[in-house]
């Protein structure tokens, strides 16, 4: 079977891999006290091209959970989102189980209206309702879209005027900064905080959160501890993504899985229903279609229409050549 249903499928890249072996022996404090976390944060602070904070945290949704409630200090505070975000569809409720609202604002296909934010932002008048105090994204969206930097730069001034924290989250941040033309010292120029995903790039787990604004700094120790995200073992994050990180490494095996999703939407551009150029690939079929391939391709059905199923094909770092061109050959029978 082809396995095209998500891009976290596997242990993890080999060399990221090798990596933690070469050091497997090596002694170590722990908490993010040790030379790696160090090393890693001087790292950071170079590509940012600022002075930043950064965690290396287990995975996406302890990761929102975490970031969101340092910016929502107060029950009463609310963060706006558009309603197919993941923090809203894919998370359990994990948000409004820390007491906070989510805001839903209009959208254009996965994309927030940036038209629309100020007007979502003034429908909140007095103190019988929330208090909308910041504003989330996913870069790539949840279709696959990448914001472009003007529009990045929009939302950031939106932000400014309304004293909205921006957060943007990035679990699959290096797809978007392959198909884009910006890197991470734009974003960090940018957003209050962000993430670097390292879950659904290559690595066994670990998501990179780097705090841009000073307000947000102080005592996030604490808060990762209470959380439940602070891990014993921090320096083996870290080891990862040191290697990740250099040499522009994560963005190589990013590149890798956007050229393959090239490979699916040459091939099947008249299948598509929603465009984008990074790794998610969605197509419609029909019904009979669908129950002819799925027992050869594992795919994420997207959604059920009268007749028709719009699946997702995701590719990965380490997805082959030949495995697209054997799905490619699947679904136009």
């Amino acid at each position: 079977m082809v396995n095209l249903k998500n891009d976290y499928n596997t242990i993890g890249d080999k060399l990221i891999l090798e990596e933690l072996i070469n050091k497997c022996s090596n002694k170590y404090v722990g908490y993010g006290t040790d030379e790696e976390t160090k090393k890693l944060n001087d790292l950071v602070k170079k590509l940012c091209n600022m002075d930043v904070d950064s965690y290396v945290l287990s995975g996406g949704t302890i990761t929102n959970v975490i970031g969101l409630s340092e910016m929502l200090k107060y029950p009463y505070e609310a963060v706006i989102a558009v309603d197919s975000s993941h923090i809203n569809v894919h998370e359990t409720g994990a948000i409004e189980a820390t007491g906070h609202k989510i805001i839903y604002t209009p959208k254009i296909g996965g994309k927030i209206d940036i038209s629309k934010i100020e007007e979502t932002y003034n429908k909140f008048t007095d103190n019988h309702m929330v208090l909308p105090k910041a504003l989330y994204i996913s870069n790539a969206t949840e279709l696959g879209e990448v914001y472009t930097l003007d529009e990045l730069k929009e939302i950031s001034k939106i932000c400014k005027k309304l004293n909205l924290y921006f957060f943007i989250d990035g679990a699959r941040l290096p797809i978007a900064l392959v198909a884009s033309k910006y890197n991470i010292s734009d974003i960090a120029s940018l957003a209050d905080m962000f993430y670097i995903g390292g879950t659904k790039n290559g690595l066994p787990f670990g998501e990179l959160l780097i705090i841009t604004n000073n307000e947000l700094k102080e005592h996030f120790n604490y808060l990762i501890k209470n959380r439940l995200g602070m891990l014993a073992k921090g320096f083996i994050g870290a080891i990862m993504f040191n290697k990740y990180l250099s040499d522009n490494y994560y963005l190589k095996l990013a590149k890798s899985a956007n050229d393959m999703a090239d490979l699916l939407r040459l091939d099947l551009k008249d299948y598509i229903i929603y465009p984008n150029n990074t790794n998610q690939v969605f197509i419609k079929l029909d019904n009979k279609k669908v129950d002819e391939i799925k027992d050869k391709i594992a795919f994420e059905i997207w959604e059920e229409l009268h007749g028709f199923k719009i699946i997702r094909l995701v590719s990965s770092y380490n997805t082959k050549k030949e495995e697209i061109l054997e799905a490619i050959k699947i679904i136009k029978g």
